[in-house]
This record gives C-alpha cells, structure tokens and sequence, in this order.
C-alpha cells in the first residue's frame, strides 16, 4: 500500500470568554489509500465539521442580535426612567367671563402669553413648577407734536401675574399626561408709556406711572399630548380667587406729553384657558 497525506482542511471554530474571542484552528486530515479503501468515514468526517461550523455562525449571529436588543430595551427603560424631567411651556391665554358662553369668548379672545416651568421628579408625587404671565388690555401708538418737538408717544395698558404651582401627574411616562395643579401668587395691572423724540436735543421718557397688584390662588386641570419624544400639546384650565385690584381704563396725553389715565375695579374673570406647546428634557 502507498499511502500518503492530503492538503490539511482547516476550520475555525470560535470559543467566547467574558473579555476576549479566541479562534481556535481544527485541523482535519484524511488518511488516503491507494486503494481508496475507506470513503465514507472520509465524507462523514467532512459533513460533521460542517454541520459544526454552521451551527456555531448561527448560535453566534443569534448572541449578537440578542445583545442588541438588550441594549436598545435598556436605553428605552432608562429613558422612561428618568430621574429628574423638566417641562418648559409656551402658551397663548385668554379671560373667561362667562364660562356658559365659552364660544362667544373664543370669538374674540382678549389674548396674553404665559410662560411655565416644571421639575418632576421620579418617585414623587407632586411636582414644583413656575408660571409667568403677561396680558397686553390696550395700546396706544401715536405721532404727535409737544413744544414744537415731534415725537412718537406709546402707552401699553396691561395685565401680569406670577403663580407657584404644585402639580400632580398620575401618568408621567405615558404618551397622554392629565394633571392637576394647585395655585398661588399675585397678580397686578400695569400701564407704561414711552416717549421717543425725533430731535436729539430732547431726553425720550421711559416710564410706569402706574402698578398695582392683588394675591392669586386657585386651581386648574389640564392635560398634555404627545407629539414626539420631547414635544407635546398642552391645555390647560384654572379657577383662581383674586383680591381687590384697581385697573387701568382710559389713558391719555397732552400737549405737554403728559399722560393722564382713570381707574376702575377688575372684574375677576371665572376663569382663565391656555392652550399651547411643551418641550420635556
């Protein structure tokens, strides 16, 4: 008998430890006889690597993807999980008067802004929050002549309050957020007028005649809308207490660019809408 050795079939199988992939060669070699006297345990030999290798690829693509989807569900949890979310909100409101006839005040709304933070924190039930608001009543914008001087006179007649509130959120992680507040601060009237002169030999006048303001609380309900991961659609509506507050009804300037203006009481409005925009981070 000759007998003689054939080119070595190497394989790679692959071992995994905690830190590092190791490759570990299987060599497999195949005894030829001239007379060719055992071809099946050749081709078993063969089929059986194979069949290992293919199963070892597919059990470690399988580890792979499993890994991944690991990571990304983690990355959801987390994120879910926040432990601190701060809201920012910017919104439009307006005064209710009459809340049996909310068409009619929506007709045509006496609009202002507001502008409200809000800390939640998980594990806790309530959350601290920050509102600001701003509400123009009139504005005068003329041209006018005062000692032979042009100049251009404004006078904004206003609204302005600043509210702590306290919040509860029962379902803070999902994509609809009702809530509830609590409310406390003040709110005031305003007027400011602006004189600015044409001629540089004259000094423009910036001023706030008159500020006045009351003690606020009450409470609203609201809910919140999921747009996209951080944006969502806020409205809100509040019942809010005032004491006394002398506004601001009629306003005017004389020849000599000086304003003049009446007060009146402030017909406490039953109730206040806000609609708009809030960013979570």
């Amino acid at each position: 008998l000759i007998a003689h050795w054939n080119p070595l079939l190497i394989l790679f199988s692959r071992y995994e430890t905690t830190k590092n992939t190791i490759f570990v060669p299987i060599k497999i070699s195949f005894w030829h006889v001239s007379c060719n006297k055992y071809p099946m345990k050749k081709l078993s030999l063969l089929l059986f690597a194979l069949i290992a290798l293919t199963f070892n690829t597919q059990a470690q693509s399988s580890s792979e993807q499993s890994s991944k989807d690991s990571k990304s569900s983690k990355n959801k949890e987390e994120k879910d999980q926040k432990e601190v979310t701060r809201i920012f909100t910017f919104t439009t409101m307006t005064d209710i008067h009459n809340e049996e006839a909310f068409d009619i005040a929506l007709e045509n709304p006496q609009l202002g802004f507001d502008f409200s933070y809000n800390k939640q924190v998980k594990g806790k039930l309530f959350s601290r929050g920050l509102s600001l608001g701003w509400q123009p009543i009139a504005t005068t914008n003329d041209r006018m002549e005062i000692q032979g001087d042009s100049a251009t006179f404004k006078a904004v007649n206003q609204m302005v309050h600043a509210h702590y509130t306290l919040r509860v959120t029962p379902f803070k992680n999902s994509g609809i957020q009702p809530y509830l507040e609590g409310i406390l601060g003040a709110k005031g009237a305003a007027i400011t007028y602006s004189l600015d002169y044409d001629s540089d030999g004259q000094n423009d006048v910036n001023d706030i005649p008159y500020f006045a303001a009351t003690w606020n609380y009450g409470y609203a309900g609201g809910i919140r809308l999921r747009a996209t991961d951080f944006i969502y659609v806020d409205v809100r509506y509040a019942r809010i207490q005032s004491g006394e507050l002398k506004r601001i009804t009629n306003h005017s300037i004389d020849n000599e660019g000086v304003l003049s203006y009446q007060t009146d009481s402030w017909k406490v409005p039953q109730g206040y809408l806000r609609a708009g925009i809030t960013f979570s981070f």
